[in-house]
């Protein structure tokens, strides 16, 4: 969640006035600033890019409109940027703005009615950028602590990219990447980053992020959606499947680096859980085989992270309700709906916050319980 004011924490959550922006940035250099009449930011944990957004605006038809007509123009698709930010104009005329991200600009479409011209901008954020810098011969990333390698291996696709990471104390080995024709540098940092149970992607601000994958132990939720008076939800549904569902991770490392395989199992030992590994659900475990570590514990503190997101995907919350900028997925949110039966402390999957003052926010978010090492070797 980013941080706010408590004025703005308030207003959020009564009647106020809705201010948006938009910037036209190239690289580190702001352009200008444009006028928009509509759009929304996507966030999702299921995309490598996180982070995507669609921006309409209405231009005359001047020689000096914003249609882009060459490659030096603001809004080309080709390197310039669009920085989105929502926020509240108080009764003292001040402002706060939230950033929604930074995006590079992919997509233009231009429309000329009767009505006027208008412009619709699509995005993604700089995980773009990593990810079109395919390699074009083999890259060694060496052995090292996460953080350090994954650092290495950002600046050599994206040397101006800004990190933000912990101090993991995961070492990873030696790993070669790049040897297919068809590869994906940013797909292959977020692969690393997960098959060790810790979270990339690009933040708000532009920021290359690491975080370990959250879990709800002892974590309070930041913030609220329920129903009645004041409510901040205004519908909501909820979906339970077992179709990607898993109550156990089977975790192999092999490679040079290990003289003797590494086998270790994490199951679903709450005998009070639905997925319980002895109960009716029956024992159903994905299977993750890497390179990357060389002992045991590390092996299942990686693997009980991973069953910690893979359990928590058996019910889906969907809901609309009051617009909270501030929030980010991956954050710990309280629901409450009687009708539903949901009164719960859950995690935001996905988010879709609306530009325009007259829209609602979209959220979906999945129960995690969460599962301590129980393990096996063999």
């Amino acid at each position: 969640m980013f941080p706010t004011s408590a004025n703005f924490r308030t207003a959020i959550s009564t009647s106020h006035v809705v201010v948006s922006k938009a910037e036209i940035w190239a690289t580190d250099q702001k352009l200008a600033d444009i006028d928009i009449e509509s759009g929304s930011v996507e966030i999702s944990t299921s995309s490598a890019i996180r982070r995507t957004c669609k921006v309409n605006l209405v231009t005359d038809r001047t020689d000096n409109n914003l249609v882009p007509d060459n490659q030096f123009d603001l809004l080309n698709p080709f390197g310039n940027e669009i920085r989105l930010y929502r926020g509240v104009r108080f009764s003292d005329a001040t402002e706060e703005y939230i950033p929604l991200g930074v995006f590079v600009i992919t997509d233009v479409s231009i429309s000329d009615t009767n009505e006027g011209v208008s412009i619709e901008l699509s995005g993604e954020d700089r995980a773009l950028i990593v990810s079109r810098n395919k390699w074009t011969s083999p890259y060694q990333l060496t052995t090292g602590t996460l953080e350090t390698s994954i650092t290495n291996l950002l600046l050599n696709r994206y040397p101006e990219a800004v990190t933000s990471f912990p101090t993991t104390n995961v070492t990873i080995n030696q790993v070669i990447l790049g040897a297919e024709n068809e590869n994906d540098p940013w797909k292959d940092a977020v692969e690393i980053c997960e098959l060790v149970g810790f979270d990339l992607f690009f933040d708000a601000t532009g920021v290359v992020t690491m975080k370990q994958f959250p879990t709800l132990d002892g974590t309070s939720p930041i913030a609220t959606f329920e129903e009645g008076s004041g409510t901040t939800v205004i519908s909501l549904n909820r979906s339970i499947s077992t179709k990607q569902t898993f109550n156990g991770v089977i975790y192999y490392v092999e490679g040079s680096n290990v003289s003797t395989p590494i086998r270790v199992e994490v199951w679903d030992e709450d005998s009070g859980s639905p997925t319980y590994r002895y109960g009716k659900f029956g024992q159903v475990p994905t299977f993750i085989s890497t390179n990357l570590l060389s002992t045991s514990t590390a092996a299942i503190t990686a693997a009980t992270l991973l069953l910690n997101t893979y359990i928590g995907a058996q019910e889906t919350i969907n809901w609309d309700g009051l617009v909270n900028p501030a929030l980010d997925v991956q954050d710990i949110v309280y629901v409450k709906s009687t009708g539903a039966k949901v009164d719960r402390i859950v995690i935001l999957d996905t988010l879709t916050i609306p530009l325009s003052p007259n829209e609602v926010m979209s959220a979906s978010a999945r129960t995690v319980r969460l599962v301590e090492a129980n393990e096996s070797y063999s």
